[in-house]
């Protein structure tokens, strides 16, 4: 069995496979554009097990929040492997990986992800043995927003950008515990689970999650 997990919602993007249960992950330079080289990085490690793209059964994309080129990119490229090899598909928001990495089971916790404009990705989660259950699914927040959805006792979670924008309050701020992005080991082992007991989506039903439209820029000359 071949299973595989691509999670491209941050600047550093993972891969994960697992064959037989011999486990792979790697983390690509967050230089590099997710493009050019998370397919090439798959092919390497596929290659590498002594197998071939058509020869995966199952795949596991983040669908995000996050960057939307980055979710873009790895779910079409989920898309394209999952018809190629029909395999099983089935997307996981990134931010219930990271739970299921980061916390013990019966916890709970917020996630804070900058979404830019003054804006946080705000969701809140509880971590059970076999699963995460979504307290409050994934929104984004003003600041003034934020402050009246915190829960007064769950760890916060998030990066730098997230506490600096977040403005918390002390007793907040000793709650907020800095995290690695979501990555692909987590997506891999929570998304084969829900494979397990749910099977794969319908191609047409794996789509990123976005919170808000997106505004394009003009570059200035």
């Amino acid at each position: 069995m071949l299973s595989l997990a691509l999670e491209t919602s941050h600047r550093e993007a993972s891969v994960a496979l697992d064959l037989d249960g011999h486990r792979v992950e790697r983390h690509l330079d967050p230089e590099l554009k997710h493009a050019s080289d998370c397919l090439a990085l798959l092919a390497e490690l596929i290659s590498a097990e002594g197998a071939q793209p058509m020869d995966i059964d199952r795949i596991v994309v983040g669908i995000g929040p996050g960057s939307y080129t980055g979710l873009r990119i790895g779910i079409a490229t989920a898309l394209g492997l999952a018809r190629g090899a029909e395999a099983e598909l089935r997307g996981v928001p990134s931010g219930e990986a990271l739970i299921w990495r980061e916390l013990e089971p019966g916890d709970e916790a917020v996630y804070l992800l900058d979404a830019r404009q003054e804006q946080l990705y705000y969701a809140h989660y509880k971590r059970s043995l076999d699963e995460v259950e979504v307290l409050a699914a994934p929104t984004v927040l003003g600041l003034t927003e934020l402050s009246k959805r915190l829960p007064s006792s769950a760890r916060i979670l998030g990066d730098q950008k997230a506490i600096e924008l977040a403005q918390l309050t002390t007793a907040a701020r000793e709650r907020f515990v800095t995290t690695a992005p979501p990555a692909a080991g987590a997506l891999l082992d929570l998304g084969t689970r829900r494979l397990d007991l749910l099977g794969g989506q319908r191609l047409e039903e794996v789509e990123p999650l976005y919170l808000r439209p997106f505004q394009a820029k003009t570059r200035r000359r």
